[in-house]
């Protein structure tokens, strides 16, 4: 008994702790809701996920294996917009992990995304501070 009793042991802590998912929210919207709809490219469970036409402002919460992380486990927004593309037509992506803002990128170009590997927030108003 003694024998079954250390191997349990043993077998419960050498067992590797499994990381639970991490919950992001993913946001698109549009400077002064100029900008109708984009198409929307996200990461969700460690796949790529890809929406046509959504409206905006858009916003869904999903689970990847690691916001963090420069892999597919990481969290990931792109919106393409270049068919309503025109200067000062602005749309941001942000990405959120909790309450925390991981990621926010503003642009007029027709295209924007976010990283949660690579955090970071610009303005075009404040010239990215």
């Amino acid at each position: 008994m003694a024998v079954a009793l250390t191997t349990g042991i043993a077998a419960l802590l050498s067992a590797p702790v499994a990381h639970a998912e991490d919950t992001v929210t993913y946001e698109i919207v549009s400077d002064q809701n100029n900008v109708a709809a984009a198409n929307v490219e996200y990461n969700d469970r460690s796949e790529r996920k890809a929406l046509q036409h959504v409206s905006l402002p858009w916003r869904l919460t999903a689970e990847v294996p690691n916001a963090v992380s420069p892999t597919k486990d990481g969290a990931e927004i792109r919106a393409d917009w270049r068919p309503y593309r025109w200067p000062y037509k602005y749309v941001t992506v942000r990405i959120y992990l909790g309450d925390k803002l991981l990621c926010e990128s503003t642009l007029d170009v027709g295209d924007a995304t976010c990283y949660g590997s690579t955090p970071h927030r610009n303005f075009p108003q404040t010239g990215g501070e």
